[in-house]
């Protein structure tokens, strides 16, 4: 628990519950990867540096670990010009060169960051990363280099961003779903070689191992609540409810805590509890399920092999035949709970 708690207004405390946060030690080893990429060049010299893929599903923690770094590397703007050590952008849909370019272009403030041909846009590119002293590149949204409709690799932006590594000698980190594994496949061996370095977010491991780890993760979290009361989040019933309806995935174990701290906090409660998990997990949660899901909040009887439900495809039809211990709460009482 933070010091002073009791001092803060209900503002602050909502606030410090928003903000919490603990390393995960696949975050702590992406980020040590991502600064060997980025330090790269200095060890390599006039060899290509080293390049970084990063895939992940919605909630995985992309998101955290990207912030994590920007915040290490801020934007300057001196008198000479801005200087951009690293350099963030999306990869817009439909991904072409001409779109990408252009992103980036307006990223470093080019004021003519659509004019041109593709090639007279690369070649102020170039200009740019060297003027703004850029030294990492970060592009999101990597899966777009696959066309939606045809299923291919766009093999012309491939070849582009290869020129762009080689021709600048700035190392890239690419961001996606699981599916851009698929575009640096040996079709793409040119590219492929640059990204010497990968990383799968994937939940927390489905075992006893993972599941020490994921009550470690949640015992950090707990300590720095806002809240007087303690809520044994990593205790053995808690943390194996929070797994099973999370699926031990990082994003929706934070929406679950947070939120829970920030009702908790308005309703003057020392701790987040049962009735609080439940109505915080159907409100935020409980439509991310594209399966039909026991709430652990309510049952004491569910089905801890079902939350190792990494590919929802082969959990879809998966049948729970959990005998319920009390009635469930209507999602009238639901509703009510999360206003009052």
């Amino acid at each position: 628990m933070p010091d002073n708690i009791q001092s803060k207004t209900v503002a602050e405390k909502i606030a410090i519950a928003n903000q919490v946060y603990a390393n995960y030690p696949l975050f702590h080893l992406v980020l040590t990867d991502i600064d060997r990429c980025h330090y790269s060049p200095k060890i390599k010299g006039k060899d290509d540096p080293d390049c970084l893929l990063l895939v992940g599903n919605t909630g995985s923690g992309k998101t955290t670990i990207l912030e994590t770094y920007l915040e290490s590397y801020p934007r300057k703007d001196t008198d000479d010009g801005s200087i951009v050590p690293v350099m963030y952008t999306l990869i817009p849909p439909p991904a072409s060169v001409k779109g990408l370019v252009t992103n980036m272009l307006e990223k470093l403030g080019d004021p003519l960051y659509e004019k041109g041909s593709t090639i007279v846009q690369t070649i102020r590119l170039y200009r740019l990363l060297n003027e703004c002293k850029v030294e990492l590149i970060i592009l999101d949204e990597f899966h777009h280099f696959i066309d939606r409709e045809s299923k291919k690799v766009l093999v012309t932006l491939c070849d582009w961003l290869k020129s762009l590594i080689v021709n600048t000698k700035i190392p890239v980190v690419l961001f996606g779903m699981p599916i851009s594994e698929n575009i640096l496949k040996v079709d793409n061996w040119q590219l492929s070689r640059r990204f010497n370095y990968r990383h799968n977010l994937v939940p927390f491991p489905q075992d006893e191992a993972g599941l020490n780890l994921f009550r470690g993760f949640l015992r950090e979290i707990e300590g720095q609540l806002p809240l007087l009361g303690k809520s044994n989040l990593a205790g053995k019933s808690l943390s194996e409810r929070i797994y099973y309806a999370t699926d031990g995935t990082i994003g929706h174990v934070m929406t679950l805590i947070r939120k829970g701290a920030t009702y908790a906090i308005e309703h003057d409660s020392s701790c987040i509890d049962l009735d609080i998990l439940h109505a915080t997990y159907w409100k935020y949660l409980k439509h991310e399920k594209l399966f039909k899901k026991t709430d652990p909040f309510l049952e004491d009887k569910f089905d801890m092999e079902a939350s190792y439900a990494q590919d929802r495809e082969s959990t879809e039809n998966q049948s729970y035949s959990n005998k319920k211990k009390k009635k469930k709460k209507s999602v009238s009482d639901i509703n009510k709970m999360l206003t009052t």
